[in-house]
């Protein structure tokens, strides 16, 4: 037996008297929901609150486990699943977010969301994999480019783009509060060559850069260093687009014309809304609008799940029509 021995005070001649412990305290908090119990409640076609209700905890509890036990429900009798917030949208299901006229981020050039405005000092890298964007996708999957990976490269709307952009109030940026735009800038562009670099080496096949999802092309010198990148790393392909379209007056249109007509292969550029039938976009507000000489987005509209998996934008010159979004 164990126990503790005690003796016996009142008469000494006794044998000591043995006292047994008492059974081991359980350490740490019982276990509310036994993944065992849990399996055979779903089997059962219990729901979380009969589930909850029966074992005394929270219903979060009891979907927190099941996921991880990998128990999913299915719905009944053909009903589908009501989708989740952060599942991705089709262009048909976003409304467009537009700024009052007098709103300040107009007027002063930047976007509505200052504070998401960052210095490169301050991000590990600028040239994110775009896996992190559902509409982009993170690898190509068809086309000449099938198999690249892909990254993005965010900046500040309005303050890098034309006053003449057709979305200054409408940009979609308005509904991306929560992306990081980099500073524009000789940082950038410091940074920008060393990044590169690591991704030729790491991606030596091909590797695709999309530019970019806010901002645009900001100055001629910066338009001349993306055309000295095409030809330091063979490895890197680019494709985008630009509201940069009056080459008569814009020494930036002018550099991305000779550029884009130099190096389509590689640097894809598409002129949003530019009067001409090649290598250009048309925004819409409606499927009916879209031109004859133009092909409606298939990802806007649910025909493809995203960038990566269409290919569209770079494998052809045709005109593409976007939905206002």
């Amino acid at each position: 037996m164990t126990g503790r021995i005690l003796p016996n005070l009142l008469n000494p001649l006794d044998r000591p008297s043995v006292v047994p412990f008492p059974a081991p305290a359980r350490r740490g908090p019982r276990e509310k929901l036994p993944a065992a119990e849990l399996r055979q409640a779903f089997e059962a076609d219990k729901s979380d609150a009969e589930i909850a209700e029966e074992f005394g905890c929270s219903r979060q509890l009891v979907a927190m486990k099941r996921a991880k036990l990998g128990l999913r429900r299915r719905a009944k009798g053909g009903e589908k699943r009501p989708p989740s917030r952060f599942a991705p949208k089709t262009a048909t299901e976003r409304s467009v977010r537009i700024p009052p006229v007098d709103h300040p981020a107009l007027s002063e050039d930047r976007t509505i969301y200052p504070a998401t405005v960052t210095p490169v000092d301050r991000l590990l890298n600028v040239l994110v994999s775009g896996v992190n964007h559902w509409k982009i996708g993170g690898a190509i999957a068809k086309g000449a480019w099938a198999g690249f990976p892909v990254y993005t490269l965010t900046l500040e709307e309005r303050a890098t783009c034309p006053d003449s952009c057709r979305h200054w109030r409408s940009c979609y940026g308005n509904n991306m509060h929560h992306a990081k735009r980099v500073q524009a800038g000789r940082a950038l562009e410091d940074r920008l060559g060393h990044e590169l670099a690591v991704l030729q080496s790491r991606h030596p096949a091909g590797f695709a850069v999309r530019l970019h999802v806010l901002g645009d092309f900001y100055s001629v010198a910066y338009v001349d260093l993306w055309a000295a990148f095409i030809d330091r790393f063979p490895a890197l392909h680019v494709f985008g687009f630009t509201a940069r379209i009056d080459g008569r007056r814009d020494p930036i249109a002018s550099a991305l014309v000779r550029l884009v007509l130099a190096r389509w292969d590689r640097f894809a550029i598409r002129f949003s809304n530019a009067p001409v039938d090649e290598c250009a976009t048309v925004t819409v507000e409606h499927p009916r609008q879209v031109p004859a000489d133009a092909v409606l987005c298939p990802q806007q509209v649910g025909k493809t799940d995203s960038c990566s998996t269409c290919a569209l934008c770079w494998q052809s010159r045709r005109r593409i029509a976007f939905l206002q979004h």
